[in-house]
């Protein structure tokens, strides 16, 4: 019986300069577009944000970050109207600055 070693022939044929193309040419297609949000999602995103900052309830925020989706989860410690920025207690005990208009969602962790 014939065994093939797959795609491990093919691999040495590869220039390094390929691969990394090849990498980039994958991350590239799997970017999405920033979702936009209509006025009443804003409104509701501010009062669960407003809320969650009076009761000290923790947040899972979903962030749009160069084509990906992030989640962050902690507390709001303050928001920061002027440079339109939260900053957010993370589950280690750090502070992390959240630009608002990054935000494309936002629930309670339960």
């Amino acid at each position: 019986m014939l065994r093939d070693r797959g795609t491990i022939k093919w691999t040495s044929m590869m220039l390094p300069e390929h691969l990394t193309q090849l990498k980039q040419d994958l991350l590239d297609v799997s970017k999405i577009e920033k979702p936009s949000l209509d006025a009443q999602q804003i409104e509701e995103m501010d009062i669960i944000v407003s809320e969650a900052l009076e009761f000290n309830k923790e947040l899972v925020l979903k962030l749009f970050n160069n084509g990906f989706v992030e989640n962050v989860t902690g507390r709001v410690h303050y928001i920061n109207f002027e440079q339109q920025k939260l900053h957010v207690k993370d589950q280690n005990d750090n502070t992390v600055y959240i630009n608002m208009n990054n935000i494309i969602g936002v629930t309670y962790n339960d």
